[in-house]
């Protein structure tokens, strides 16, 4: 199976921390962001991705070295765009690179363990042409959903049915028909074509209360995530930290980070690498770079 990750957005409510590194490649615990992503795919079968993107070309391509770029095995295929092509319109320009089966696209911004198994399982059994993954609990609700059919029923009440129970969840399924319904342009949003085909009872979901789920689309939201999320030991085996040092249990220390004495962090995120001055930090994403407080 393939998977399409979405990696071509600018980041502008992340901004300043988006001017250094594209949202995916924000470092979660041990790694980026897209490779937590990756690893849940694999487990469910996938073993090819494309990824699109947009700027900051030398850090995807530190992340996956040319020239064959992959990921423990498995290859990734870049599809630039010199401006971004909107969430219909990224689609389109990869479906040349589809090989077969469903159409599997995931926000490159979302943190989260929902499995990818449930969701392709319900979509094969229900015949949908699209089935979305589903939030209640929290963030924007504007999508309907009635969950006696599994049917989406409305979308931002655009269809004036229902002004919305749930939230997108950041991925969905596609079965590859749905790009003949793809317009001529090459930007476009994919809410219309959504819309056309919930009209038709062609759009499922599937909720996922359950799981843990967050968007990294503010420093705010980034730091909160790496504090809630339960992904274990927080501080990279290589870092360096002083016994002088007052380090906060929510803190996440990354790979060869330096933390002198003099420092005291409480509720912080160390990017890898960074060599932390003196002083006292709540709240903050440390960078080589730059401070942050969230």
């Amino acid at each position: 199976m393939q998977a399409f990750i979405l990696g071509a957005g600018l980041g502008t409510r992340l901004a300043p921390l988006s001017h250094i590194l594209p949202k995916p490649l924000m470092p979660v615990f041990d790694k980026p962001l897209i490779q937590h992503t990756m690893d849940r795919f694999m487990a469910a079968g996938v073993t090819e991705f494309i990824i699109n993107t947009s700027y900051l070309d030398f850090a995807w391509d530190k992340a996956f070295p040319c020239p064959d770029p992959q990921y423990r095995g498995c290859p990734v295929t870049f599809s630039h765009e010199q401006e971004p092509l909107d969430s219909g319109g990224g689609v389109k320009k990869i479906m040349h690179l589809w090989k077969d089966g469903p159409v599997i696209v995931h926000n490159g911004d979302i943190l989260t363990d929902i499995p990818l198994s449930d969701l392709l399982a319900e979509h094969k059994r229900s015949g949908n042409l699209i089935t979305m993954a589903l939030r209640s609990v929290d963030g924007k609700r504007n999508v309907g959903f009635d969950a006696a059919t599994g049917r989406i029923t409305d979308i931002r009440h655009a269809l004036g049915i229902n002004p919305g129970t749930h939230q997108f969840a950041g991925t969905y399924i596609m079965e590859p028909c749905v790009a003949d319904m793809f317009p001529s342009e090459e930007k476009f949003s994919i809410f219309p074509i959504w819309l056309e085909l919930v009209s038709q009872g062609k759009v499922g979901g599937v909720e996922f209360d359950w799981a843990n789920w967050y968007e990294i689309g503010s420093p705010e939201g980034y730091l909160q995530a790496i504090l809630d999320m339960p992904y274990g030991k927080r501080i990279h085996p290589t870092a360096t930290i002083s016994a002088l040092a007052e380090i906060g249990e929510d803190c996440m220390i990354g790979q060869d980070a330096v933390v002198p004495a003099g420092c005291e962090l409480n509720d912080c995120i160390v990017w890898p690498r960074t060599h932390v001055a003196p002083g006292t930090y709540n709240r903050s994403i440390i960078t080589p770079r730059i401070t942050v407080q969230a």
